[in-house]
């Protein structure tokens, strides 16, 4: 049961954040670019470059804090408001990618996002990823968060206070 669980969690965040959510990004984009009458810009070799190296970046962050979560924290990443999904991580990570943000998933994701909004050259997009950005802080901040303090206690307060939470811009001084 365990394995068709963790099977089927996985088909779901591969289907909400690998179609779903750029397809709505696309979609959604588009249609705030037009209804604002923004400035379109055609596709060309910059916007495909841009794109490539966004999101390769992106995946880079995303695949790197998964194999973590995977093999340091024996679990999966896959919760959300919330929700377990897939069971979750026995141990917490603060290694590789988590040493630098506690969450290097999300800032990979926003990069892969970012790809996609310069492959098409939208602004629209951007203002879409950017409501995207807002609700993801949402459940960081207010169910990610709490749930891991909970679970780790005074170990998650002390990565709290080392490691900033979403930009990896260097380490927090020590308090």
């Amino acid at each position: 049961m365990r394995v068709i669980r963790i099977i089927v969690g996985y088909a779901m965040s591969l289907t909400v954040f690998v179609f779903a959510i750029p397809a709505a990004v696309i979609v959604f984009g588009q249609a705030a670019h037009h209804a604002l009458h923004l400035p379109s810009r055609h596709f060309g070799a910059a916007n495909l470059a841009a794109a490539i190296l966004l999101g390769a970046w992106g995946i880079t962050w995303m695949v790197w804090s998964w194999w973590y979560l995977l093999t340091r924290g024996r679990g999966h990443p896959t919760e959300a408001f919330g929700v377990e999904i897939t069971p979750v991580t026995r141990e917490l990570v603060t290694g590789g990618p988590y040493a630098r943000t506690r969450n290097p998933m999300v800032f990979g994701y926003f990069f892969v996002m970012l790809g996609i909004a310069a492959l098409h050259g939208s602004a629209g997009m951007l203002m879409v990823i950017a409501s995207l950005a807002v609700m993801g802080w949402v459940n960081i901040v207010f169910f990610e968060e709490p749930h891991l303090a909970g679970r780790f206690e005074e170990a998650y307060r002390e990565y709290r206070r080392r490691v900033p939470r979403f930009l990896p811009l260097g380490r927090r001084r020590q308090r």
